[in-house]
Parts: structure tokens; C-alpha cells; sequence
């Protein structure tokens, strides 16, 4: 680039992610653990955004916990268990317990005169008062972090009289226990093959939870009664189901689902697909009565495990949409007592997980990032939408505050290149939606310079590229790195091929039968349509994806061979059947993942895992191939890159492998990702570049 300095490597090592945050009780700040380069760091920021405290910890921090009073936390970082008090001068952090690896989520009871968290296979409940400790112990297996819903996976009844928790059992199904502050065990689900989960408390007493049954395809709301002074489970009363949500349409898993009951426990606000479109419904616990609440051709939900908020005082409900436009998130309020809408927020991109300040006037912290910036949280006074007026959206300025720098000081705004919207067709004349990112030295008017393109798959499939950053770690990474590659001379086409959200059931359930045969049409047509742009160099489009976007890399490459110029793969899936068996071994028989896309385990239906599986292709394959896995993935088994280049190596195919001990799915370590993206980069270089 001439005259301007062009973005750097460092720039997207460099850059910073959020992950768990929250408001203190008193509002005056909030806490959240930033990501740097795979080390967590804990952070208090003033709500104003003029201060900003790093607690200083032993490792990276996990997870962590206001305590009731606002005035301190807890937080568990690498093999122990903290706490850190706040004071005009900082945060200062002490050692409660050490020693313990498999330390996690501390949970204050609401008063705050006990703390619960999982130590190995137990609950812990510990008196901070006089420091005595009492233990849950399931009745087989172990308690684990959370349910496979995304909830919490400690939950305080209101009183602090209940602990709801999660618990694997030996046949690795999951399960919900209640126990009393003494550890005393008052009730658990015993349904086998299924899921269950705790999603919160409707009074002191009354629990709320959810089965999923029959490969996720059916899910059963119900509530249980822990009558008070329990000594032996048999005096529970029996759940009952108030809510069951089945897949309608094309046979699908149920993936946008969720129930959050009203602070004062009159209501429930459901999240249903049953119009085609992930919208809220509104229950009434006293007449049994379900109504539609949000309506239109959008989303209710920001991405995947995005939640709703109640405000304090109930009766509003803060929430995601994009019913503007697929791409773009903005909040919105609904009051359910007037069953009216409107929009919050005009800050373009992508608006999500909003959270109500707990006092004071209307505030709400939520996730925001766009076209040149990075996921950050942001506050905003919103107290202008109660008026009788009804007020204006809010947008950038004086009634919103940038709390967070997630971006590094040398990736000005000016950097960033504004991704560009395009539609094309896909399997069976489906219309796909695309963000293409361009050099920022692009002339279309130049006829004598032809670029190399990329298509960038994203994983899931149930995810949803933005235009622009994106709020989840792996895919904000991924969109830096493509901002470096056009800097670099680089086209990249980032696709949302059908399976994803954003644009209604039926574009995700379109998978059903389909996995690797119509969504692999729609990433080869958006090599395709690269291909035909006169400033792309035709024979110079490669593509390449992480976990489910690495599958359909193996997949085009395989099928279509003479479509793409070269492939990367990042952790793809290259056997279903050897992945299916595998994952059921790990997580139990209910968690086949994509059995319902296949029809069945592949026992009972072997022709769509045959169509759906790569390594039953490779024979075919022309074009180079590079890969990258690391050694501790919990979502692909690293036994599938061994398979492949195994298989490689037997039919001398073109494929270089590089593995990474310890990683994870997504790198976490930034060396790791120092060494791995130059080599993708060299890669694209002696393949695409002339």
C-alpha cells in the first residue's frame, strides 16, 4: 500500500477477546476475562469507562463470581481458587485454595454466606463464614461445568436453601441433581439417552428444566417442586411438563430453543421456531397459556447460546434481532404487558447478549462490534425508550459508552476494510449470502491485474458470518486474518451455505440428507462466482474453513476436484462415521451431533454418511491440500487427520500436515497461531500467487 502502512501479522495475534462478563451488583462496574494470546485475564471496568483494573492472578482465569455485596469476587485461575476486594486505589487478589486443577465455577449463594463449585466429580458447598465444607456427590458418574443447553451449571434457589446442578452419569447421559446447602441430595433425573438441564429457579422452591429427547428433534419444559425440609428424594413432587417444542418442517435438530422466567416468576419468555423463525413467546404459569410475542421473516437470537434479558422489575424483556436485515444484529425492547416492540439500538453490525444494569435508571451492557471494530462491551442509557414520546434509537454518542479495547493501539479503524454484501445461487437455486473482502488497492477498472480469490467456509454449520467481526472468538479471528491476507493482495468471499442461522429453519434444516452433497454445491458456486468477476484470476481461487468449513474443504476438493486451485484445512471432519462413534464415546449416545442431518446413526443409514464422508472421495483428489489439527481437540478427533494422511500417503496425494500438541479446537495458545498462519499464508503464496 502506498503511502499507508499495511496491516500487520502481530496486529491480528495481537488482538484481545471478551468472554464471560457481568454486572456488579451495585452497577457501578462490570467484570469480564479478556483473552490474550490464550491467557485469561480479569478485568473491572468502571461503567463509565474512565477506569480499567487488571487483577493480577496466578495463570488464566476461567471463570469467576460477584459476591451479593458488590465489593468483591471470585475466580478460579489456573489450579486455584481466588478472591479479590475492590478499593479506590485497585483490586488487590488473595488465595482461598490451591492445588486443585479441576477447580471450576464458584457460585455465591445469594446472600453470599456460601460459595458452591465443582472440585473433581462433587459439589462443593463451602460456609464462608466459619469455613466449614459439605459435598454433593451424584449418584454415578460426576458434575460437570454446565448442561449441554449453555446454562449455568450452578444454580442458587433465591432463598439459598436449593443448589440445582449438572451431572454426567456413567453412560455419559446428562442430568440435573438438587441438593440442600448441607449436600444432602433431594432429587435428580433419571431419564437414560437423553439430555437434561437446568435452566433457573422460578421461586424458592420451584425449579425450571428442559429433556431433549429423540435426537434433539423433541424437548420437554418442565417444573419440579422441592418441597422444603426434604430428607429423602421420594418427597419430591413429580416433574411436570408445562411446554413441549417439536421440529416442524424438515426434519432438524432443535438449535434455537430456550425458556427464561420472569423475575417474579408470573411468566415465561420461550424462544420457538414453530412460524419458521426463531421468535419469543410469552407463557402465563397461571393459566397455562402460550402467545406469540415477536413476529416477521428475522431472528430473535444474536448467534448461538445468545440469551434474552428481563429488565429488574420484569414486564420489559431486552433482545437480539435481525429482523432488519439478515446480517445485522440490533436489540430491541418488548413490553409484554403493552405486546409491543421497538428498536433500541442504531449502531450497525452486530448488537448482542444484552444484560440490564441491576439498579438505577434504564442501562443496559451488551456485545458490540461492526465492520472496523472488534467485539467490545458497551453500555447505553436507553431510560429514553420508556417516554411516552417513545424516543429514537440509540446510536453512537453521549448515551453510550465503550467500556472495553479489544482491538490493539496499531490496528487504526482506518485499517479495516468494509466487507461488501453478495448473493449468488446454491444447491436447487437456494439464494447464499456472502461478505467479500478486497484488497484495499482494488481497482475493478483495471483490466490488466487479475487477484487470487478464497473462500472461507465457517464451522458449525450453525453459525452465521457477519459483515464484519464477528462476537465469538473463532470466527473474529478468522476475519482479522483475512483483513491481513487483502492486505496482502487477497480476495476472500466469507459464505453463509445453508445449515446456518440468520435465515430462518428451513435454510438450516436443509442439511437433512443433504450434508456434504447441497452444501458443498454452495461453496463450489462461491467459487464459482469469484470466477467469474474480471479481477479474479480464475485458475487462482482456493478454499479453506475451520472444523465444519474444514469438512466442506475436504469435501469440494474431493468431490469436485478441478473446482478449486488448492485447499486448507483446520480441524474438518474427514471420516462422519469414525467422528460419530467417536463423539458418542465422549459425550454419550444422545450427542451424535449430526445424526439427524444423516437420518440416523450410521448403522441406519450408511448410504448418507458414504455420500457425507470425505475419505470415501479421496481417490479423486487433484489439487494440493494443507492441514492443521491440534492434538487435544474435544470437537474432532485428531484420529481424523491421521486418517487422511494416512490415506494420502497411500495414493500419493499432494498433502502437507502440521499438528499441534495440547491445542485445542480453536488454537488457543497465540504461538500457536504465530506459527500456523504464515504457514497458511505460504501456502496460498506458492499456490496463488504468480
Amino acid at each position: 500500500m502506498k503511502g499507508e502502512r499495511a496491516l500487520q501479522l502481530e496486529d491480528v495475534l495481537d488482538l484481545e477477546y471478551l468472554s464471560d462478563w457481568e454486572w456488579s451488583p451495585t452497577g457501578r462496574e462490570l467484570a469480564c476475562i479478556v483473552d490474550r494470546g490464550g491467557i485469561g485475564v480479569l478485568e473491572i471496568l468502571d461503567r463509565s469507562g474512565d477506569r480499567r483494573y487488571t487483577i493480577d492472578a496466578e495463570g488464566s482465569v476461567s471463570s469467576f463470581d460477584w459476591h451479593p455485596g458488590g465489593a468483591s469476587l471470585v475466580f478460579v485461575a489456573e489450579r486455584g481458587l481466588y478472591s479479590a476486594h475492590g478499593a479506590e486505589s485497585g483490586w488487590n487478589a488473595r488465595i482461598l485454595t490451591k492445588g486443585h486443577e479441576d477447580i471450576g465455577i464458584p457460585r455465591h449463594s445469594p446472600v453470599g454466606e456460601h460459595l458452591a463449585f465443582v472440585r473433581g466429580d462433587a459439589l462443593w458447598i463451602w460456609n464462608l463464614e466459619d469455613g466449614s465444607e459439605n459435598t454433593c456427590t451424584p449418584p454415578s458418574g460426576k458434575v460437570v461445568a454446565s448442561g449441554f443447553s449453555m446454562d449455568e451449571g450452578i444454580i442458587w434457589s433465591s432463598d439459598g436453601s436449593n443448589i440445582a446442578f449438572h451431572f454426567s452419569d456413567d453412560h455419559l447421559a446428562q442430568h440435573i441433581g438438587v441438593c440442600g446447602i448441607d449436600g444432602n441430595l433431594l432429587w435428580y433425573s433419571k431419564r437414560r439417552s437423553t439430555a437434561s438441564a437446568a435452566l433457573s429457579w422460578m421461586d424458592e422452591n420451584t425449579l425450571l428444566a428442559l429433556t431433549s429427547l429423540d435426537r434433539n428433534t423433541v424437548v420437554e419444559f418442565y417444573t419440579v417442586k422441592i418441597n422444603p425440609g426434604l430428607s429423602n428424594r421420594r418427597q419430591c413432587i413429580e416433574p411436570i411438563v408445562i411446554h413441549v417444542e417439536r421440529a416442524l418442517g424438515t426434519p432438524g435438530s432443535l438449535r434455537a430453543l430456550g425458556a427464561w422466567p420472569e423475575p417474579n416468576g408470573r411468566r415465561i419468555l420461550f424462544r420457538s421456531e414453530s412460524d419458521g423463525w426463531a421468535h419469543l413467546f410469552v407463557y402465563d404459569v397461571d393459566d397455562g397459556s402460550m402467545e406469540q410475542a415477536t413476529f416477521g421473516r428475522g431472528e430473535d437470537m444474536g448467534f448461538v447460546g445468545d440469551a434474552p434479558a428481563w429488565a429488574p422489575g420484569g414486564r420489559y424483556v431486552c433482545y437480539a434481532s435481525n429482523i432488519n436485515s439478515p446480517g445485522e444484529r440490533q436489540l430491541w425492547l418488548l413490553d409484554v404487558d403493552a405486546k409491543a416492540t421497538k428498536q433500541l439500538t442504531d449502531l450497525g453490525g452486530t448488537n448482542v447478549s444484552p444484560s440490564w444494569c441491576p439498579q438505577g435508571s434504564p442501562t443496559i451492557a451488551f456485545i458490540h462490534c461492526d465492520a472496523r471494530r472488534s467485539a467490545d462491551l458497551w453500555v447505553a442509557d436507553v431510560s429514553s425508550a420508556f417516554a411516552e414520546s417513545g424516543g429514537e434509537p440509540v446510536t453512537e454518542g453521549e448515551k453510550t459508552v465503550r467500556l472495553s479495547r479489544t482491538m490493539p493501539r496499531t490496528w487504526s479503524e482506518d485499517l479495516s476494510i468494509e466487507p461488501r454484501e453478495v448473493s449468488y445461487e446454491g444447491a436447487g437455486g437456494l439464494q447464499i449470502t456472502g461478505y467479500m473482502i478486497s484488497p484495499p488497492d482494488l481497482d475493478e477498472e483495471d483490466e490488466d491485474r487479475r487477484y487470487p480469490a478464497l473462500v472461507w467456509v465457517h464451522g458449525g454449520p450453525v453459525r452465521q458470518m457477519r459483515p464484519g467481526f464477528h462476537p465469538s472468538r473463532s470466527y473474529a479471528l478468522f476475519h482479522a486474518f483475512s483483513q491481513y491476507l487483502a492486505h496482502r493482495g487477497y480476495i476472500t468471499l466469507a459464505i453463509n451455505f445453508r445449515g446456518g442461522i440468520g435465515y430462518g429453519r428451513e435454510f438450516r434444516n436443509s442439511l437433512f440428507r443433504k450434508m456434504g452433497v447441497d452444501d458443498v454445491v454452495d461453496v463450489v458456486e462461491a467459487g464459482r462466482y469469484l470466477k467469474c468477476l474480471p479481477y479474479v484470476d480464475s485458475e487462482r481461487v482456493a478454499v479453506w474453513g475451520l472444523s465444519y468449513g474444514g469438512y466442506m474443504t475436504l469435501t469440494a476438493l474431493t468431490k469436485y476436484p478441478e473446482e478449486f486451485a488448492m485447499g486448507v484445512n483446520v480441524a474438518g471432519v474427514y471420516d462422519f462415521e469414525q467422528w460419530t462413534h467417536w463423539i458418542q464415546s465422549l459425550k454419550g449416545p444422545w450427542s451424535g451431533n449430526f445424526s439427524v442431518f444423516f437420518d440416523g446413526d450410521p448403522e441406519e443409514s450408511p448410504e448418507t454418511y458414504f455420500a457425507g464422508s470425505p475419505s470415501n472421495f479421496i481417490e479423486s483428489l487433484q489439487r494440493p491440500l494443507v492441514s492443521f489439527h491440534g492434538t487435544a481437540d474435544k470437537n474432532v478427533d485428531f484420529a481424523q487427520m491421521d486418517k487422511l494422511v494416512l490415506d494420502c500417503l497411500r495414493l500419493g496425494k499432494s498433502h502437507d500436515a502440521h499438528y499441534y500438541p495440547d491445542e485445542v479446537h480453536t488454537f488457543a495458545r497465540r504461538e500457536s497461531w504465530a506459527d500456523a498462519f504464515p504457514r497458511i499464508e505460504e501456502a496460498f503464496d506458492r499456490y496463488l500467487k504468480r
